[in-house]
């Protein structure tokens, strides 16, 4: 199945919501908690390229609040009031709760009870003080998408909160909203989305299981929390939130290395699981849907970016690489992100990320890659790299055919069996990286052990994707 004429595996790949909010100072309440945070007129605060005025959410927000509440979020995506309040001039509350057990949605009212934007918080802190995100149109949108996702899993299943923060951004927020008629439409994507997720949550696992790391949505939840508090923190007081999110990611990584994942194996992950999320989308989201579509893929594009950019580093410098070879690879793992960023449509995502295989392997000039440079390559050893690369290019191929299968036998129009699809789409990249790395044995006759380094990096340059 393609996308914008962008395979699967060509339009990108390394959640959402929000870590145990840490306490913020003043009185102990033993037994009980106590959740802070605002209201905004914002879209939010992780966007990406231009955001316009969106409908749920947003302006006028602040003015027509009347009270907030605070709902414990059950097992089949339903709620339990917990506490209500009201808001200050500046749209900040404060409410106590009796029972800081579970996951929670806060919302803000108008006068009538209608719900005018949403916002979530992972865990409320006995005797603490829990800072929860501003209340956005992008909050908003991971609120809608967070319940609809628990309502189609199974009780004894886990929706990571920060997972799905981590896919969806203000652009999305915004385009979720643009051409639909009528509630059902809405409601329509926001099934999307979440099915979306699902399926990247659990391709996520599957694939961290083939590669022997034993963890799931649960534990890697309860190990991203400390991050996500650390970003509900500074974005509550304002602070720069392009530097929030650095830190956000950066703590992210830091988790799932301690879960055992090396940065490899992360963005392997991350590539199958926006793999996922985006053949989910393809098929899942109407005509009338092609904004929200767009935006979701270039925040994809943005997760696996990262991911890859990392791996990249970390793979480098593992490696011993010399200064000038781990400089060059700095240099196009800041660019994939940069660009990947600044995209301002699918077109352009996958575009950043051609940049990005042509500076690792080189294009039309082999020698001046950052493979070519890692291997010191010449005219006389370039030959033996080349055939690497042409059965390299071959597996990718064949990984292509497989997803495509795997998204023709797991999802319809109108359903995703989520087991199906996160199952197959790891089979494939799991054959795919076997015969990728089995270029290691073919290289190490002429490259010795700088082979092993060699695939790796074919699998960050040839592994993301490419334009038809």
């Amino acid at each position: 199945m393609k996308t914008n004429k962008t395979t699967l595996r060509a339009v990108w790949t390394t959640v959402g919501l929000l870590g145990l909010a840490t306490a913020c100072g003043g009185e102990e309440m033993a037994g009980s908690s106590r959740v802070t945070g605002r209201v905004t007129n914002g879209q939010g605060t992780q966007p990406q390229s231009v955001v316009r005025a969106a409908q749920t959410g947003g302006s006028g927000t602040l003015a027509a609040t009347a009270t907030v509440r605070v709902s414990a979020v059950a097992a089949d995506g339903s709620l339990s009031t917990r506490a209500e309040g009201t808001v200050d001039a500046q749209g900040r509350y404060t409410l106590d709760l009796a029972d800081s057990g579970g996951q929670f949605v806060i919302q803000a009212l108008d006068a009538s009870g209608k719900v005018l934007a949403s916002s979530l918080l992972e865990a409320a802190a006995e005797g603490e003080t829990s800072t929860a995100p501003p209340m956005d149109s992008e909050s908003s949108l991971e609120a809608s998408v967070y319940l609809r996702a628990r309502a189609d899993t199974a009780a004894s299943e886990t929706v990571n909160m920060v997972d799905v923060r981590e896919r969806i951004n203000a652009r999305m927020a915004e385009a979720a909203s643009q051409g639909s008629a009528s509630g059902a439409a809405l409601e329509a994507r926001v099934k999307a989305l979440a099915d979306g997720v699902r399926a990247a949550q659990r391709t996520e696992v599957e694939v961290y299981g083939r590669a022997g790391v034993q963890t799931s949505q649960s534990a890697l939840f309860q190990a991203e929390l400390s991050a996500s508090a650390a970003l509900n923190a500074s974005l509550d007081a304002g602070a720069d939130a392009q530097a929030a999110y650095e830190k956000f990611y950066a703590d992210l990584r830091a988790a799932a290395e301690k879960a055992g994942a090396s940065a490899q194996k992360q963005a392997d992950s991350e590539r199958a699981a926006s793999a996922s999320f985006r053949a989910t989308l393809d098929v899942r989201l109407s005509a009338d849907a092609a904004p929200l579509l767009d935006a979701a893929l270039r925040q994809s594009a943005v997760l696996e970016a990262r991911a890859s950019g990392a791996a990249l580093d970390a793979t480098l410098a593992a490696a011993g690489a010399a200064d000038d070879v781990k400089q060059q690879g700095a240099t196009a793992s800041v660019k994939l992100v940069a660009d990947a960023r600044a995209a301002t449509s699918a077109a352009a995502s996958a575009q950043a990320f051609t940049t990005f295989q042509a500076n690792l392997t080189g294009g039309a000039n082999l020698q001046s890659s950052l493979l070519g440079n890692y291997l010191d390559l010449t005219l006389a050893n370039q030959l033996a790299l080349q055939g690497s690369l042409a059965v390299t290019a071959q597996a990718a191929a064949t990984l292509d055919t497989a997803l495509d299968a795997a998204v023709k036998a797991a999802v319809t129009a109108s359903s995703v069996d989520v087991t199906l699809l996160a199952s197959q789409t790891a089979a494939a990249y799991q054959t795919y990286t076997t015969a990728v790395r089995a270029q290691a044995t073919v290289l190490s006759s002429t490259f010795g052990p700088k082979a092993g380094t060699s695939v790796e990096l074919m699998l960050l340059a040839q592994g993301a994707f490419q334009l038809e």
